[in-house]
């Protein structure tokens, strides 16, 4: 079989409401943003493989016999169960391994853990990509791990360092004294919420909310004093804060948008299970507080990263160079070319639909302000 590079992601991961694909978008996406350089850097094919894939031309993939085999309900509680399993019954990770067959590299989007660990089993590396937790720049980036040792080590030259996001934070929370908050913030601790469904709220096989992280809750918003809470847009709901026996006098629900709170003096600590705001935190001069596992190690440098972490890297995915630097212990590459394109700011987050708030700061603000400045000529 001829060997190939293998663009996919979680192609177990179906619809919370439906058992139906939830990452083909993402899959063919990413397949659709590295395909050039990937083989422009291999001169391999480069193929998506997605569950049931029919559009662009990606390669099927069985998710519906893969649920069978593994003995779990077609839903979003089997994808828990499936996620990070340690072990799946045989013909399950069969029908899995004949998937990757041919591969010499894997490209992923937001890899399942399952996924990752099947593959090394197989001898396959691994490049998983997924979107950064520091989401405050002019972009969103990229948060890259892989599998083998010689690529972290090429993808080290390539890793943003903190000092490149520290003027993006300043930026963002000298803008937030822009925007007015009414009423002001005194309080000293924000209490982020999450979405119901979030591959890093999986503990135990099961997925969590504040409810079960409670004694930990407890001890970082401290005995007393109020409490600031944002709910996230997609889950009204509490994320089971308002089952942990807080005085409702305590807590004060907030709409206002997440980076301008955090741009505010009186905040002191952010607190959540695995919200990318809470990584973001001390890039405000808050100090963060996971409750639970945080999904992204990421290296404050570039002596830093190790294997298992996370390297930060902005925008030279996009160059031919960047994969031949990367693959180049693994397989033939072609020569450099020293080209490095570049993209306008907020070209992922335009692609992906993605905004994660920064939209509401830089790209409404102007229309409320003229709003508010037409109802002041008005009066």
């Amino acid at each position: 079989m001829t060997l190939r590079v293998l663009v996919t992601g979680d192609v177990l991961r179906p619809l919370d409401e439906g058992f139906r694909p939830s990452q083909l978008g993402n899959i063919l996406w990413l397949h659709r943003l590295l395909r050039r350089p990937l083989a422009a850097a291999t001169g391999l094919p480069v193929e998506a493989l997605a569950w049931g894939a029919q559009a662009g031309g990606a390669i099927a993939f069985d998710t519906p016999g893969v649920y069978a085999a593994a003995g779990v309900s077609p839903d979003i509680e089997g994808w828990v169960a499936l996620f990070d399993a340690p072990e799946i019954p045989r013909e399950a990770a069969a029908r899995l391994a004949a998937a990757f067959e041919g591969a010499a590299v894997v490209i992923g989007f937001e890899l399942a853990e399952l996924q990752k660990r099947l593959l090394t089993r197989l001898g396959i590396p691994w490049v998983d990509l997924n979107i950064h937790p520091y989401r405050f720049g002019p972009d969103l980036l990229f948060a890259v791990q892989t599998s083998h040792d010689d690529v972290l080590e090429a993808l080290a030259p390539h890793h943003a360092e903190d000092h490149v996001f520290e003027p993006w934070a300043d930026l963002v929370a000298a803008t937030a004294v822009k925007v007015p908050v009414n009423p002001p913030v005194t309080e000293e601790v924000l209490v982020v919420g999450q979405t119901r469904v979030d591959r890093s709220l999986l503990s135990g096989g099961r997925l969590i909310d504040l409810r079960d992280l409670a004694p930990a809750f407890h001890r970082a918003i401290g005995a007393e004093g109020r409490i600031l809470y944002k709910p996230h847009p997609y889950n009204a709901e509490g994320f089971g804060l308002f089952d942990l026996g807080l005085p409702l006098r305590r807590i004060r629900d907030v709409a206002d948008n997440a980076y301008v709170l955090m741009g505010q003096d009186a905040i002191r600590r952010v607190v959540g299970i695995s919200s990318s705001l809470v990584a973001e935190a001390r890039f405000f001069g808050k100090e963060g507080v996971f409750l639970g596992t945080p999904p992204f190690r990421i290296a404050p440098s570039r002596d830093a990263l190790a294997p298992g972490m996370h390297a930060s890297v902005v925008d030279a995915w996009l160059s031919a160079d960047f994969w031949r630097d990367l693959l180049a212990p693994l397989l033939p590459v072609s020569a450099h070319d020293g080209r490095r394109p570049s993209l306008g700011p907020n070209a992922l987050r335009t692609s992906l639909r993605q905004f994660w708030g920064w939209d509401e700061l830089f790209f409404q603000l102007p229309f409320d302000l003229a709003q508010q400045r037409a109802e002041e000529r008005g009066r």
